[in-house]
């Protein structure tokens, strides 16, 4: 009696996620996972695709995310999904969801929080609230260290190094997410209060991982005339804590600095030389987006002055008219010297202001992407009316401007870097692959017609050329339309 499944893509060309050449065969599901890979033409299903023409892969594994209380308010993540986004990692940059206060406090400011919102008081909490309020696509979480630190210290004492009894509590609360399954630490280094943050104290987080599983992925501590000698710390950290470093959005920020990518690269490569697991994740864009805070008070600190032509508000929750705008136009209609503007639009969103900045060079784009070393991420910050487009678009950017119009890398490369490499690198041992027994994410799309629609003037906007998104073996998003389904779920370190 022909094998029956729940849905068989059929005629396309699968790229198993290895690195290999495409091959041509069908996929058959049933259930949350793939059952069968190869000629299914006496298979029946329950529903079909038919693939002819187009790619079959893993589904993405964004590895940068931000999207902690995004899958939760905004449960579709279409930003994510339409872009064939099957998991996200949250808890970037050292901010997390632990404890709750403070995540509430500081993620949650920029979103339309509505009133009656799930809570929890531990990591363990949290990942069954993914499970119990599933979004439309998986999560897999990091510690935020930084959030950790506001919780233990709080407020002035957060510019010291913590007591001893601190620090145990840091690490409890570290040690507690990492054996509920959380894939691992994450620092950021020019944020409060992690620029306060001693690498003594790094190294201790680090050890934790070390000990129970999971990586040390780290905002380094500078990205422009200080990349090689931060990059050279969050090596050490994840040497000394005894597991792997993940460098995040690896780049060099300001011209002055254009180029340092190929010696950052030389220090990744030196450390892997060493046995050391060292990767890198990157966003496909020559402007980076953060708050506008901590690039205002590191460019004070650091007597350089902010340039108003080249950063643009993406998002001001309070003063929504802002949004769009460049600084210097800003300052313009306040009437006010720059700084006193920047000052202004703090103080009137309560510090919560996401800017656009410009500042990197396209020939290093290029070059971290090419490395062995590096594997893809959004950043995607996806709040406020003009977001940056990685959000929305990083993933087909790549496809269509990197592998097919430029040749920058391989479509069986870039595929790679973004599913098998970050599932094997995030301990996610179901996931990254087309085979037999492990989970059905799988995304199809035309490599010949795939088009990123997302711009800095319009990001909110779909790729088209990606017509089918499946999330543990339900469509998510069936013939370009976002199907509304909650497939997701919590995804702990080792499957």
């Amino acid at each position: 009696m022909p094998a029956q499944h729940d849905l068989i893509i059929r005629n396309g060309t699968v790229y198993d996620g290895s690195g290999g050449p495409g091959m041509r065969a069908d996929v058959g599901v049933r259930g949350d996972l793939i059952a069968a890979v190869g000629d299914l033409a006496d298979a029946t299903g329950g529903e079909e695709i038919d693939a002819s023409g187009q790619a079959v892969v893993p589904g993405f594994i964004d590895v940068h995310s931000h999207d902690d209380m995004l899958v939760l308010v905004e449960p579709d993540v279409t930003g994510k999904t339409m872009q064939g986004v099957t998991t996200v990692v949250v808890g970037n940059c050292g901010s997390g969801v632990v404890p709750y206060q403070r995540a509430r406090d500081g993620l949650m400011r920029a979103l339309d929080v509505p009133d009656e919102f799930p809570t929890w008081s531990s990591y363990p909490q949290y990942l069954d609230v993914l499970d119990a309020h599933a979004p439309s696509l998986n999560v897999a979480v990091l510690v935020g260290h930084g959030t950790l630190r506001s919780g233990a210290m709080g407020g002035p004492a957060e510019q010291r190094p913590p007591s001893a009894e601190e620090l145990v509590q840091m690490r409890g609360w570290l040690a507690e997410g990492l054996e509920a399954g959380a894939v691992g630490v994450s620092t950021g280094l020019i944020y409060e209060p992690g620029r306060y943050t001693e690498t003594a104290e790094l190294i201790e987080m680090a050890k934790e991982c070390g000990r129970i599983g999971g990586l040390y992925a780290s905002h380094i501590r500078g990205e422009g005339a200080t990349l090689l000698d931060a990059v050279s710390e969050a090596i050490r950290i994840g040497e000394e804590g005894g597991c792997p470093t993940q460098i995040s959005h690896h780049k060099a920020t300001g011209e002055a600095n254009w180029g340092r990518v190929h010696e950052s690269l030389a220090l990744i490569e030196q450390a892997r030389s060493r046995g050391l697991d060292v990767l890198a994740d990157q966003y496909p864009y020559i402007a980076s987006s953060t708050g506008l805070a901590a690039i205002a008070l590191n460019a004070r600190e650091g007597g350089a002055g902010m340039d108003g032509e080249s950063i643009f508000i993406a998002s001001a929750p309070r003063t929504p008219q802002h949004e769009g705008k460049y600084l210097s136009a800003i300052a313009d209609e306040l009437d006010l010297p720059l700084d006193d503007a920047i000052d202004k639009l703090l103080g009137d969103n309560s510090r919560t202001v996401t800017i656009v900045a410009f500042g990197m060079d396209e020939a290093d784009v290029r070059t971290v992407l090419r490395h062995e070393s590096t594997m893809v991420g959004t950043d995607g910050l996806g709040w406020g009316s003009r977001p940056h487009p990685r959000h929305f678009g990083t993933y087909p950017r790549i496809l269509q401007h990197y592998v097919r119009e430029e040749g920058v890398i391989t479509l069986e490369a870039a595929i790679q870097k973004m599913t098998s490499m970050p599932a094997e690198q995030f301990r996610l041992t179901d996931r990254g692959y087309v085979q037999e027994g492990l989970a059905a994410d799988l995304v199809v799309f035309d490599p010949a017609a795939i088009v990123d629609h997302a711009t800095f003037e319009d990001p909110r906007n779909a790729p088209s050329g990606m017509p089918h998104v499946i999330v543990n073996g339900a469509a998510v998003v069936r013939d370009g339309e976002h199907t509304h389904a909650r497939a997701g779920r919590a995804l702990r370190r080792g499957g």
